[in-house]
C-alpha cells in the first residue's frame, strides 16, 4: 500500500536511559534503515545520499545518545556496523488530523450495542485512535508491540502446524468474542484477508493502513508458524478505502 510522505513528522525514540524525539530528516533517515536490519557505515552514506563527514557526525549523536551502537564488521575489521538499540514509540504527525477532524457524529442514540462487549470494544478503539489523529499522535510500534504480546499469549490456543487449519482456529476466536471473520487468501506468499476488522473497520478513511495491532498479532503467530521472523505488510486495508483488510506474510 503506498505510503504518504513522513519527512515532516517528528519521530518519538525510546532508549534504556531516555527518550527523545528526533526531526532530523537524516537521523530519521538512520534510524528507519536500522530498523530493517543492521547496516554498515557505508551503507548508510549511500542510501542516506549524504557525505560521509555528514552521516558520521549524526551517527555519532545517536550513539552518544544510545539510540544505535556500532561494532567492528567481524569479517573486514576495517568497516564498522550499526545496530539500532532503541524503541519506535511513534510519530508526532499533522497527516490524518483534518481527516478526524471532519468525522460526522454518529446519529444513532449510542454508538455501541449496550449488551455487546465487542461493540464496546470497537468503540473504544475507534475513539482512542481518532482523538490521537485529531492530536497529531501516532502510536502504531506501541501499538504492534502491544499485538505481539497478545499474539503470542493467543498461539498456543490456535496453534496447529497446518496453515488452513491454523487460519480456521483464528478466524473461529475472531468470531466468538466478535473481532471479525479471517480467511486464508494464498500461501506463496501467505494471504490472510480479515473482513469486519474490529481494530478499523470504523475508523475514518485515511488513505493508508491502521492495522498495527493486527500486524503484531499475526508476526507473532507467524513467527511460530514459520519457526523464523517474519514481515508482515497490510496492502489493503478498510482505513484506506477497501472493503476488507488484507496481509501478506513472508518470511525474513
Amino acid at each position: 500500500m503506498p505510503d504518504q510522505d513522513l519527512t515532516e513528522d517528528i519521530r518519538l525514540f525510546s532508549s534504556k536511559d531516555r527518550v527523545m524525539a528526533i526531526d532530523s530528516s537524516v537521523k530519521k533517515k538512520i534510524l528507519d534503515l536500522l530498523q530493517e536490519r543492521d547496516r554498515s557505515f557505508d551503507e548508510l552514506v549511500s542510501s542516506c545520499g549524504k557525505a560521509k563527514s555528514t552521516i558520521s557526525v549524526h551517527i555519532h549523536d545517536l550513539i552518544h545518545a544510545g539510540f544505535i551502537s556500532s561494532q567492528t564488521d567481524p569479517h573486514d575489521n576495517r568497516k564498522k556496523i550499526l545496530t539500532l538499540t532503541s524503541d519506535p514509540i511513534g510519530r508526532l504527525t499533522n497527516r490524518d488530523r483534518d481527516i478526524s477532524l471532519k468525522e460526522e457524529p454518529c446519529d444513532e442514540e449510542l454508538p455501541f450495542h449496550p449488551r455487546d462487549i465487542a461493540s464496546f470494544f470497537k468503540f473504544g478503539i475507534r475513539t482512542f485512535r481518532t482523538e490521537a489523529m485529531a492530536l497529531g499522535i501516532n502510536i502504531d510500534p506501541v501499538l504492534e508491540r502491544t499485538g505481539w504480546k497478545i499474539g503470542s499469549i493467543l498461539t498456543p490456543l490456535i496453534y496447529s502446524p497446518d496453515i488452513s487449519q491454523m487460519v480456521q482456529n483464528i478466524h473461529n476466536f475472531w468470531q466468538e468474542h466478535g473481532l471479525g471473520s479471517v480467511e486464508l487468501s494464498g500461501s506463496d506468499p501467505i494471504a490472510i484477508i480479515v473482513y469486519g476488522c474490529f481494530e478499523c473497520e470504523d475508523l475514518p478513511v485515511t488513505g493508508h493502513g491502521a492495522c498495527s495491532f493486527d500486524i503484531g498479532v499475526l508476526s507473532a503467530i507467524f513467527t511460530k508458524y514459520l519457526n523464523a521472523p517474519v514481515q508482515i505488510t497490510e496492502v489493503e486495508c478498510y482505513s484506506a478505502g477497501h472493503t476488507h483488510c488484507r496481509f501478506l506474510i513472508k518470511k525474513l
